[in-house]
């Protein structure tokens, strides 16, 4: 090939790749607009008088679960990004650990910091010291206490999985397609194996869904990586064939269960919204990664900052509560649903662009300077 020619095909290529990562970024902002529009809808409709004068948005999120769609859509964007994020040669370990701490923990601490004044302050919600230094793990769940905010159960579980692929880094599998087919099938078997378990001795109720639902969504992040070798790496075909068995699996569930409830059997509460969410979530994905199209600069903004939408939505809520209950507030009594949720996401991109400039990107940057002085430090002792 001429010189020339390889020059523009790496370019190509290059361009391409930055398109995807682009898309990523968008489909971040994507979820994180399913997510709000889910919590602020359904909670928000719930006021006096707001349903009366018209309740399509929240019953439209309802339907087939915004909320989860989002959710499952950050789950194989993680799986799609995670694995490939770990850096060859001396220290790669530590500086994934030092980058992913700096990224998820910072703005998680304002948040959880912000949360209890909002609570305290604004709807008299008080919280028991351990439950609050369990929550600075982010695994406060599987330490027996609440979240401070109902949405961090998804942070534990994003966590769980950066400690798999620390793991399987370190045992050489990271890259092995093979190897994380079968470790997908075996969390999806987990999974099942536990549900049916559960049913015929024990009962749901004695182990909460969020605890049972974890191998699951462990399942469906490592599909996120077979998928991205599918579609974005070179592998034969019969190989990309068989990684391909583990996201059909894993999306096979929710469809089976639809299946299952037109012949007349309900195998789970609300059959069309769990099927449906699960595979208009694998819908998106695929439509926002594979398919070439052009990010709006807008969508790419929400996408930037989606971490801390994600995380200060609920007291962005919390604030358009306490407005509405005030008795200098009359002028909110005749809002419309889709008023109030304006008004709430609104207040949630203030509070995550001021959260983002202030905590989320100083702290990445410091995490990037620690994280290759650790490395050089590193290399030249093996040196």
């Amino acid at each position: 090939m001429h010189p020339i020619q390889g020059g523009a095909a790496a370019k190509s290529v290059m361009g391409a790749v930055v398109a995807r990562l682009d898309r990523l970024d968008a489909l971040r902002g994507i979820a994180a607009l399913l997510v709000v529009w889910q919590h602020t809808s359904e909670s928000f409709v719930k006021i006096p008088g707001v349903a009366e004068r018209g309740s399509w948005l929240a019953d439209l999120a309802w339907s087939v679960d915004f909320g989860r769609i989002g959710v499952v859509c950050f789950f194989l964007i993680s799986g799609f990004i995670i694995p490939h994020s770990f850096s060859s040669g001396p220290g790669a370990l530590k500086k994934f650990a030092i980058r992913r701490f700096s990224r998820l923990y910072p703005v998680y601490w304002v948040s959880i910091l912000v949360a209890l004044v909002a609570g305290s302050i604004l709807a008299n919600r008080h919280w028991e010291p351990i439950a609050v230094i369990t929550n600075l793990s982010m695994m406060q769940k599987l330490l027996g206490q609440e979240h401070i905010q109902g949405l961090y159960w998804t942070l534990q579980v994003e966590l769980i999985f950066y400690i798999l692929c620390a793991c399987l880094f370190f045992s050489g599998k990271m890259k092995n397609m093979v190897f994380l087919t079968f470790f997908a099938g075996g969390c999806l078997f987990v999974f099942v194996g536990q549900e049916l378990l559960l049913r015929s001795i024990a009962g749901e109720e004695s182990i909460s869904a969020e605890l049972r639902y974890i191998p699951y969504f462990l399942s469906i992040m490592f599909c996120g990586t077979l998928l991205r070798a599918v579609f974005w790496e070179e592998h034969p075909l019969s190989r990309k064939l068989f990684f391909l068995t583990a996201p059909a699996a894993a999306f096979g569930i929710p469809a089976l269960v639809l299946m299952l409830h037109l012949l007349g059997f309900s195998v789970v509460d609300q059959p069309v919204r769990f099927g449906a969410a699960y595979l208009i979530a694998l819908a998106i994905f695929l439509l926002a990664i594979f398919i070439p199209w052009r990010v709006p600069g807008i969508l790419a903004w929400f996408g930037l900052i989606s971490y801390s939408i994600y995380l200060f939505h609920p007291v962005a809520m919390r604030i358009v509560h306490w407005t509405n209950k005030q008795s200098w507030a009359g002028f909110t009594e005749n809002w419309a649903l889709w008023v109030y949720m304006s008004a709430g996401f609104a207040i949630t991109l203030l509070i995550a662009t001021c959260t983002f400039y202030l905590i989320e990107r100083p702290a990445i940057a410091v995490g990037r300077r620690l994280s290759r002085r650790k490395v050089m430090t590193e290399g030249m002792a093996v040196t």
